[in-house]
């Protein structure tokens, strides 16, 4: 099929420090014959800690010529000139509540500073991709499962949506930034309805999200019978059957469609996915028993659940090694340690610890600092290990005789 160019008209938004201080217009070149791409606005300054990138996308999926504002986010050292650095990217719902309260509706997820606190912390970084809600959300983000009566979305397309995402949002993205394309560095998440048909994006389109981040999932809406069906159908051993699937609930509220309905489906969820055979080291479950259906406490859990989904042992090690400290007496400094240090054994993201120094006396055979009798410049070595991954970094000190 022959490739079609369309001209985008693209209003980039730039985030520096806690404003988004300037926005600039750009034309980019698309590449695709399923897409139409119209000028997205966004005029306001808002919270936004790195990139956002808007862009207004047609849905052919859908026969009514609808069509939808896509929210990109990358990093605020993101350089599309260096292709050498890619990223993992998350795709999410709800987009007008992820980066900016200026455009929320009900509350910000932060997710640009929880990413961004992680990159500062030595986290190569990621990017994210929202796709704005609209007046048809309910149907959109409901799966086509049996509902039960009285369910909200009489006329559920979570299929065409998810075919949305995956056949024109995904490849648009990966042709116009520096992606790591594959199931391995792709994700989907959402909360509540948005929670709901991200697993069924991880069911439908398992070999394209390889991470599903589910938070207060809906399931309470659809007939139990037919999702057991539906799983039991499944052989998750097959290779590439099963994403990297972190579902949470709340346990507040009570009622058939609460919170807490959703806290106590999740173990049988997670029950029926391992008798299908759902590896058990692709999936966890919590529940935060006082937690309510809000995006602050999914603002709370959002870093929890990236950190699962996304971050290597390569990863944790970096950040881990980045970030350990040494710590002093009162009074002293990294100059001239006239008491003893504090040398830790485990660190930030589970990081074990083993410290050697320079000066053989040191560091004791239990790992505990002592002061030489003679004043000494010490280099104390820290190896850093997370799984089998390991950092090295040093520290310079001058320490005083006892």
């Amino acid at each position: 099929m022959a490739l079609a160019r369309h001209n985008v008209l693209m209003q980039r938004q730039r985030g520096h420090g806690l404003v988004g201080a300037l926005v600039l217009l750009t034309i980019v070149t698309a590449v695709g014959t399923s897409t139409s791409h119209t000028s997205a606005a966004h005029a306001s300054t808002g919270t936004v800690v790195g990139n956002l990138d808007l862009v207004t996308m047609k849905m052919p999926q859908y026969p009514d010529g609808r069509e939808r504002t896509i929210r990109i986010w990358t990093p605020a050292d993101y350089d599309a000139r260096d292709a050498s650095r890619r990223y993992p990217v998350l795709y999410m719902h709800d987009a007008q509540n992820l980066f900016d309260a200026a455009t929320s509706f009900a509350g910000e997820w932060h997710v640009d500073e929880s990413i961004s606190d992680l990159i500062s912390s030595g986290y190569s970084g990621a990017i994210v991709v929202g796709i704005d809600n609209s007046q048809d959300r309910l149907n959109e983000l409901s799966p086509p499962w049996p509902r039960l009566p009285g369910a909200p979305m009489p006329n559920p397309s979570g299929d065409k949506y998810i075919d949305f995402i995956a056949k024109t949002v995904k490849p648009y993205v990966d042709a116009n930034y520096n992606t790591k394309p594959g199931r391995a560095s792709t994700g989907i998440g959402g909360s509540s309805m948005g929670g709901i048909i991200s697993f069924y994006a991880g069911l439908r389109y398992p070999r394209i999200f390889g991470k599903v981040l589910a938070f207060s999932p809906s399931f309470p809406f659809y007939d139990r019978t037919h999702i057991q069906r539906l799983l039991k159908a499944r052989d998750f051993r097959v290779k590439d059957a099963a994403p990297r699937l972190y579902l949470y609930s709340g346990g507040a509220g009570s009622g058939a469609t609460s919170e807490n309905a959703i806290a106590r489906y999740l173990p049988t969820l997670v029950k029926q996915l391992r008798s299908s055979g759902y590896p058990t080291q692709l999936i966890t479950s919590y529940v935060w028993e006082v937690a309510q259906h809000s995006e602050g406490f999914w603002t709370e859990m959002f870093p929890t659940a990236f950190d699962w989904l996304f971050l290597s042992n390569a990863d944790r090690a970096t950040m881990a090694a980045k970030t350990l400290a040494i710590g002093y007496a009162d009074g002293d400094s990294a100059q001239s340690v006239t008491g003893n240090l504090t040398l830790d054994s485990s660190w930030d993201w589970g990081a074990r610890v083993a410290w050697k120094s320079s000066h053989p006396r040191v560091i004791s055979s239990k790992g505990k600092f002592v002061r030489p009798q003679a004043p000494q410049q010490v280099v104390l070595t820290a190896t850093v290990t997370v799984g089998k991954s390991v950092r090295t970094r040093r520290f310079t000190v001058q320490v005083l005789a006892r």
